[in-house]
């Protein structure tokens, strides 16, 4: 005689790629339930969004017998699986539903007995840019030749280096529903000769791919052979003077300049060039300074954009009387220019200056960003226009995490609205939109001390075909390592969302990585920069308070 189990129970129904998942029992007898009973108690999409790792429940009305899901866009609705809880021994009728009419019916079965759900669909706007994932072409002679996609480089190679043609026979993206096209090919053939591009477009959003014959090509930057002009504690190397105090906080660097916010011996801004530093030139081109007055310190930290100068002064309560003030220069030859001069408002108190970002475009567009420097619990955006039109008053923006001491926002390179957020006190690394709701996040991890221990200004850059993150860390508040640059490899990813992912998955190993060898410092800041130079090599940046600065050109790999 079979035991059974009342027929409140229920039963764990998962539908996989695999197919029909069984019972979650509490153990492995095998149970039936002799009611037939076929209730619904939850029910979610297994395979949501972009990548089809999301799980997104939905509303359940048992009574109506109807399901109300929102799903993202970029979703596979032509093959929705879900994944349920039901009654004890029963399941649902399919693997997969096509729910791109807006909705489908649902049977869930246990024996003789069935009953019938309306899922209804609700689908968000579109959000993320098509990939393509796959392709292979038949080659001049038949060959099907298996292409290389680098989302990095935004090129597609075919892999018919010896062929005049190349046919697409397949063509694998996502989301699943992205159309294609070819802007250089007659009857789906590509030629050699004049390839063009490719175009992915899903529902409006488009991504569009140069198309290359050649193989594989070597990607990445030679470490190995990194030239170094060295200006900080390192071994063997001599500080610069302006660093060897905690009187310089905040360096910026933007491939062609490096701008010393110091106020070592008072207030002495300067703007250094990198081929000076590599030619071993005097390092001492102070900025104008007319006009400078004010605050706790005249100057504390600034940015670079598109070769303007921005520099902020410190207040550590922000008033008429002390008010937060932003100078511009056009040029390191140019004219001081005060462009804000903010008394604060009820909502805008405390200390403010420890920081500043810039998200500015080629035509001078876009914010001036400072954080909090004691709580991390607000960000102040000055909108920019033309490079000098800066708002008076600022938007506040309350951070989804606190990201006190010397917080910098640094855009990501090739992805609009993406950008890197860290501070040394949050100890991750943050990726945000443009109104600082987090994408997605490198956090802490057992057994790995980097990235997210007291790192800051960290940044994504890509070169020759590989995405790479850089950090500096400080020395001090509770870590108790030398000032070191790290570079991470992260090209795993069709972007840098899904690559924070998938590096946060490994043990995080450091590619490469050089030591400021600085002092214990009660400023927790420390700084990267990053550019491609005139010559296509990688320009590096890295500097911090009592460590001083260091440059570093990368060539690609041969």
């Amino acid at each position: 005689m079979k035991r059974y189990k009342s027929i409140a129970l229920s039963l764990c129904v998962g539908i996989g790629l695999a197919g029909i998942a069984t019972a979650c029992n509490d153990d492995d007898t095998n149970y039936d339930n002799p009611s037939g009973e076929t209730i619904i108690y939850n029910i979610a999409v297994a395979n949501g969004g972009f990548t089809g790792a999301e799980n997104i429940a939905g509303e359940l009305d048992e009574e109506s017998k109807t399901i109300q899901f929102v799903i993202p866009a970029e979703t596979d609705i032509e093959a929705v699986r879900f994944t349920a809880k039901l009654s004890l021994g029963a399941k649902l009728d399919r693997e997969t539903y096509d729910v791109s009419g807006g909705s489908t019916v649902i049977a869930v079965v246990n024996n003789e007995n069935t009953a019938v759900y309306t899922a209804k669909f609700v689908m968000l706007d579109p959000k993320e840019k098509p990939v393509l994932t796959a392709i292979q072409c038949k080659d001049a002679s038949g060959n099907i030749r298996t292409g290389f996609v680098s989302d990095v480089t935004g090129t597609v190679y075919l892999n018919c280096e010896e062929s005049a043609t190349a046919e697409p026979v397949s063509v694998t993206m996502l989301p699943r529903r992205t159309q294609y096209s070819f802007s250089n090919a007659e009857g789906g053939v590509i030629s050699a000769e004049n390839p063009g591009q490719m175009t992915l477009d899903f529902m409006g959003l488009t991504k569009t791919y140069d198309i290359s014959f050649s193989g594989v090509p070597v990607f990445g930057g030679d470490f190995a052979e990194a030239v170094i002009y060295d200006h900080s504690a390192h071994e063997g190397s001599m500080i610069y003077g302006d660093y060897e105090a905690e009187n310089t906080r905040w360096t910026q660097f933007d491939g062609e300049q490096l701008l010393v916010v110091s106020r070592q011996g008072g207030t002495n801004p300067k703007v250094l060039l990198w081929d000076e530093v590599a030619a071993g030139a005097p390092l001492d081109h102070m900025l104008d300074k007319t006009g400078i007055a004010g605050g706790t310190y005249e100057v504390s930290s600034g940015v670079l954009a598109h070769g303007h100068i921005y520099i902020c002064n410190l207040t550590t309560g922000v008033s008429a009387e002390a008010p937060l003030k932003i100078y511009h220069w056009t040029d390191r030859d140019a004219a001081c220019e005060t462009v804000l001069d903010f008394a604060g408002s009820d909502a805008v108190k405390g200390r403010w200056g420890d920081n500043m970002s810039a998200t500015i475009d080629e035509q001078g567009n876009g914010y001036l960003w400072l954080f909090d420097h004691a709580q991390g619990g607000l960000a102040l955006r000055f909108k920019v226009e033309g490079f000098t039109a800066v708002s008076a008053e600022p938007e506040t923006i309350i951070p989804p995490y606190s990201v006190a001491y010397y917080a910098a926002i640094n855009p990501v390179v090739g992805e609009e609205g993406v950008y890197t957020l860290t501070s040394t006190y949050q100890r991750a690394i943050l990726l945000v939109d443009q109104d600082l709701n987090v994408i997605n996040m490198i956090d802490g991890k057992d057994g790995c001390d980097y990235p997210g221990t007291a790192e800051t200004d960290a940044r994504v850059v890509n070169f020759n075909g590989e995405r790479y993150l850089l950090t500096t860390n400080c020395y001090g508040w509770s870590n108790r390592h030398a000032q070191t640059l790290r570079v991470y490899d992260v090209s795993a990813g069709l972007n840098t969302s899904l690559a924070f992912t998938n590096f946060s998955d490994t043990d995080r190993p450091v590619l490469w990585e050089y030591s400021l060898n600085g002092k214990n410092c009660s400023a927790f800041s420390a700084n990267t920069g990053a550019a491609i130079g005139p010559d296509g090599k990688l320009r590096i940046m890295a500097a911090a308070p009592r460590a001083g600065f260091v440059l570093i050109e990368v060539g690609k790999k041969l």
